[in-house]
């Protein structure tokens, strides 16, 4: 169950969530210094600056070379920030 500021939010569990489609690609390099290891990975989130909180708590080592919004997807089920 997701809350606001005020009170408790009962989001419907039947209706679909609208996200953002975001592509991602990272790079990370070897700890010794070698040939850096490119990778794309993409989310569905409220808002870009998620995707860089999430991607930065996750693979701290990893730098974000570039986001892109594909578009607008609906999310059938879903954590409770999407609530």
């Amino acid at each position: 169950m997701a809350k606001s500021k005020d009170k408790d939010v009962f989001p419907l569990s039947n209706q679909p969530h609208r996200a953002l489609l975001i592509e991602l690609k990272g790079e990370s390099a070897l700890e010794d210094g070698s040939a850096a290891t490119a990778s794309t990975e993409m989310f569905a989130a409220l808002s870009l600056e998620e995707v860089i909180a999430y991607a930065r708590n996750r693979q701290p080592s990893v730098e974000i070379m570039g986001l892109k919004v594909l578009g607008k997807v609906q999310v059938l089920s879903s954590s409770e920030h999407l609530a």
